[in-house]
């Protein structure tokens, strides 16, 4: 399971919100789609389609280092 943060981004807001995908998502638009449908089941879709409204830009970025339980680099603990 690849998981990915998209960040949305507007003029006096920043949300993000994280989607999971079995294949490589080689386009951004199909993370942002993924990222939306997730947004509208959450919170509906009046939220999600007055929200859309205001985002400038979008960023998706491929969160492949997912920490292990209890791991000491994850905690910022020096060996």
């Amino acid at each position: 399971m690849l998981t990915y943060d998209v960040l949305f981004m507007a003029d006096h807001f920043i949300m993000v919100t994280t989607v999971e995908s079995q294949i490589k998502l080689y386009d951004i638009r199909d993370a942002e789609a993924l990222a939306w449908k997730r947004l509208s089941d959450m919170y509906g879709d009046e939220w999600m389609m007055e929200t859309k409204s205001h985002v400038n830009e979008v960023t998706v970025e491929l969160n492949d280092t997912i920490p292990e339980p209890g791991d000491p680099e994850d905690a910022g603990i020096d060996r």
